[in-house]
């Protein structure tokens, strides 16, 4: 399966940049280039490529004006220097944010996320940032409100600034879930999901900036757990000074909890 692909970015040494990266993934083809939003919009019409590369701002507007004036959208990846629009980007439905200056390692997660996607997503390309952006047109309140304010951050050791929702996403649905539903973050690989009693949802951020965010109720318990307190229900021992953690849903979900970790939730709750 090859991943055609158009790069969108004023720059023309970031462009190159992301061709060059591009070399590490041989699925991944590049069908064209842009440096404003009409060529943009022109190159992905015509091309109608699965996957673009988006700056957020070029010439002639940003790259949400290139996706709201898309007949054909694309699989997208913004790009950029700026962090400000992660949580609008996310709204319109963008498999990844790449924070300029990234790294090979960044950049090769992002691209595994696309290969993911294009595996098990369960709607058509584009379905879901169509309706998104529609909901943006006709002002749904709660999605305008999210797209308009910046990416929120969480204040040091606590759970001030922490949002209110969490956006997740399921094939084409996206979901804006409740932290207190949540049972615990999972991390596999490159991707991270969130579980919750009615099934798993794939999340766009990693288990540190959920951890920063959420301080005051999860709890790091493993390299790749990130436990609701609220939620756990028994601390079971292993051999090895490790211990298994069980949670108070139906299907009573086990997450390990590591010895160096235990030590730690002792401190913050002592058993």
């Amino acid at each position: 399966m090859s991943i055609r692909t158009v790069i969108v970015d004023d720059e023309a040494p970031a462009r190159d940049r992301v061709r060059r990266l591009l070399r590490d993934h041989p699925d991944v083809v590049v069908v064209g280039e842009a440096a404003d939003v009409r060529s943009a919009i022109e190159t992905i019409e015509r091309e109608r490529p699965d996957l673009c590369f988006l700056d957020v701002q070029i010439p002639g507007g940003d790259g949400f004006a290139v996706l709201r004036k898309l007949a054909y959208v694309p699989r997208v990846v913004f790009a950029t220097a700026y962090d400000q629009y992660a949580v609008r980007a996310f709204e319109v439905n963008s498999l990844d944010y790449l924070l300029k200056p990234f790294d090979r390692k960044r950049f090769a997660a992002a691209v595994e996320r696309v290969r993911s996607a294009m595996q098990h997503e369960d709607g058509p390309p584009g379905a879901a940032i169509r309706e998104l952006l529609e909901q943006l047109r006709t002002g749904a309140p709660q999605i305008k409100a999210l797209a308009a304010r910046p990416a929120e951050r969480a204040a040091p050791g606590g759970s001030e600034g922490a949002p209110e929702r969490i956006p997740a996403r399921r094939g084409a649905r996206i979901l804006l879930l409740d932290p207190d539903e949540v049972l615990c973050f999972e991390a596999e690989d490159t991707l991270v999901y969130a579980r919750t009693a009615g099934g798993r949802y794939m999340v766009e951020r990693t288990l540190v900036e959920l951890e920063e965010q959420l301080a005051a109720r999860f709890f790091r318990t493993h390299r790749g757990y990130l436990v609701n307190l609220t939620h756990v229900g028994e601390i079971l021992p292993e051999e090895a000074g490790t211990f298994q953690i069980v949670l108070k849903d139906e299907a009573k979900t086990v997450v390990p909890l590591s010895r160096r970790q235990a030590r730690r939730l002792r401190e913050r709750i002592p058993w």
